[in-house]
């Protein structure tokens, strides 16, 4: 069963997430929302969408590491009618963001894993960790195109 957003007033969502793969398709569902709502092109729809289904699966695989007991928090807020603004948190163990190897580097261009961060930086406004690497921040300008 999917959850259902709360509407807590027309410019911000809460969801909360159980730990497993399948609540990623909860993206699905707010993505839908947003691209009707504040008429986000296909293409800048992908990039939120690339970097939320990034967020949140990482804190379901690597936060909570599949553990049933733990929740993921999703929240979206509109800041100055300009910025779409995206927290992930979870409630694993944290990590130092910094740490995580470059995916571009010689030693690991080949490695099929470990290139979530780099597209979340690469594909955002913005990108924030706080809480020991538990919550992600990512920040889209509705005004970039």
């Amino acid at each position: 069963m999917l959850p259902t957003f709360i509407d807590i007033e027309p410019t911000t969502q809460k969801l909360v997430l159980e730990s497993k793969l399948k609540s990623v398709n909860a993206v699905d569902e707010l993505i839908s929302g947003i691209r009707e709502v504040y008429f986000i092109s296909d293409d800048y729809c992908n990039d939120i969408w690339v970097v939320l289904n990034e967020a949140v699966s990482n804190a379901i695989k690597h936060g909570n590491k599949f553990d049933s007991s733990k929740k993921v928090r999703l929240s979206m807020e509109i800041k100055d009618e300009r910025f779409l603004c995206f927290s992930v948190k979870d409630e694993g163990r944290g990590f130092n963001p910094e740490l995580v190897p470059d995916p571009t580097s010689p030693a690991r261009i080949y490695e099929p894993n470990g290139r979530g961060i780099f597209l979340m930086r690469k594909l955002s406004h913005e990108v924030n960790f706080s809480d020991n690497g538990r919550m992600v921040e990512m920040v889209f300008d509705l005004y970039r195109e």
